[in-house]
């Protein structure tokens, strides 16, 4: 009686296996890598939105928006890496399809020797200025919020300096074509954080200050156990070691890491900075502003994340797949991810129909305008069209155009905020639709020069 069930899932195994082992071996990793994030990130996106009810009834709307803005403020010193994250993951990944351990070992100890430093000097000179910031004012809060956003501040920013060399981990599992760890650790931080929100709801009264701490400590935990997961278990080889941090090694991350480091604080300033415009410009007349954008928000963003399980292989097998010049390849695999986008794209227009019948199911406090999660839509639809173009020339190290257009949109997206969103009486919609046009290079300039390259290609080959 029970030969059946077995029979059933060793069919399963089997056809699963015959599906993720076809094809290019570029292409089987990348592929079993997707099949196993959607399964991890499946679950990471059911806990996200079990999250965003459960951390607005352990304060309320006004408070969840205030945390929102606080934390994107402190990812905005992500960008202090100068880029040395992204420089790691193609010089390793170039290492890796090379198969030169000692230099990956290099690039590795020298990262982390660097990042170890930046932590350092980011937490000393913030703790001197932290005292003279009115982050009230900053945020465009009630004075009654100061006392307890600078101690939130204070604290989440040296849980950020430990979270900010720890992570370096999730780069190193990008390098080498494991996606899914890396979605891995962000789903065990998930849960960490669950955990901490549910025993804090059952606990104490509604806090911000603890409602931080939660978030960050779950994520600290999970990139701390991934991190010696990696190095004291699947890669003792690569354990860093001072005497394997090289000057040169430096160099050669900085030359590509440079261009990355730009290209982070213009993202920084599009994206992450929405919310504290948000805050500024509308929350005097409207407190439940930014809590209604990032209910949009992460609805649509449920489409950017599964479209990014997808592209997140894609950037180091550009890497591997330029190193060895196979360009057959490359171009295959962008006719593939284009018309995936296509089908996302139609998911998205029909979970806008649907979304004002999910908000009420899901949080019954806030109401969304509908005009807000027709911006987010179209947002999140121009980010996951480019987002295939970046990916590529990212991981084939062509970052000149990307560089320049980052520096321009990074000078315009304010000023073209404001003039949507208050000149032109627009709202949270104009700041939407001025994310979707500084998202120039990739709608436009990353596809022309993708095609320059491929072209140029043919063209020597013939």
């Amino acid at each position: 009686m029970q030969v059946w069930p077995i029979n059933m899932i060793s069919i399963i195994k089997e056809k699963f296996n015959s599906i993720s082992n076809k094809g290019h071996s570029r292409t089987v990793m990348a592929r079993k890598n997707v099949l196993g994030s959607f399964v991890v990130k499946g679950i990471s996106i059911a806990i996200s939105l079990w999250l965003v009810p459960l951390t607005i009834d352990y304060v309320d709307p006004n408070q969840y928006g205030i945390w929102i803005t606080v934390s994107s403020v402190i990812l905005w010193f992500n960008f202090f890496d100068l880029g040395l994250g992204n420089g790691l993951r193609n010089r390793l990944a170039e290492a890796i399809a090379q198969n030169d351990t000692e230099k990956a070992k290099k690039l590795i100890s020298t990262a982390y020797a660097s990042l170890i430093v930046i932590a350092g000097i980011l937490a000393a000179a913030f703790f001197l200025i932290n005292p003279y910031i009115r982050w009230d004012q900053l945020l465009g809060l009630p004075a009654k919020y100061q006392h307890e956003l600078s101690q939130l501040i204070g604290i989440l920013l040296i849980m950020f300096c430990i979270q900010f060399v720890l992570q370096l981990v999730n780069t190193i599992n990008y390098a080498f074509q494991k996606s899914m760890l890396a979605s891995a650790s962000f789903l065990l931080g998930s849960i960490f954080s669950l955990i901490f929100i549910l025993i804090l709801k059952e606990t104490t009264p509604g806090s911000l200050f603890w409602l931080g701490i939660a978030f960050f400590t779950g994520n600290l935990l999970s990139l701390l156990l991934f991190t010696l997961h990696f190095f004291l278990v699947r890669r003792k080889d690569l354990l860093p070691g001072l005497k394997y941090v090289s000057f040169s090694s430096s160099k050669s991350i900085l030359n590509l890491g440079s261009k990355f480091f730009v290209i982070q604080i213009a993202a920084i300033v599009q994206y992450e900075s929405t919310n504290v415009l948000i805050s500024r410009w509308f929350s005097s007349e409207n407190p439940q502003a930014v809590t209604e954008y990032n209910i949009a928000y992460k609805l649509f963003y449920i489409i950017m994340m599964v479209f990014a399980i997808i592209m997140t292989p894609i950037w180091s097998a550009m890497t591997d797949a330029q190193a060895k010049g196979d360009y057959k390849w490359i171009q295959s695999t962008e006719r593939k991810l284009l018309r995936i986008w296509l089908f996302f794209a139609l998911i998205a227009l029909i979970l806008l129909a649907l979304s004002p019948t999910i908000y009420h199911i899901w949080v019954k406090k806030v109401k969304v305008p509908f005009i807000i999660s027709i911006g987010v839509m179209f947002y999140i639809i121009a980010m996951s069209f480019g987002s295939i173009y970046v990916n590529i020339l990212n991981g084939m190290g062509r970052l000149k155009t990307q560089f320049y257009l980052s520096i321009i949109t990074m000078i315009v997206f304010v000023p073209l905020s404001y003039l949507f969103a208050k000149q032109l009486n627009l709202g949270v919609f104009g700041i939407c639709l001025a994310l979707v046009i500084v998202n120039v290079n990739g709608l436009v300039a990353a596809p022309l020069e993708f095609r320059r390259i491929v072209n140029a290609k043919r063209y020597t080959k013939k």
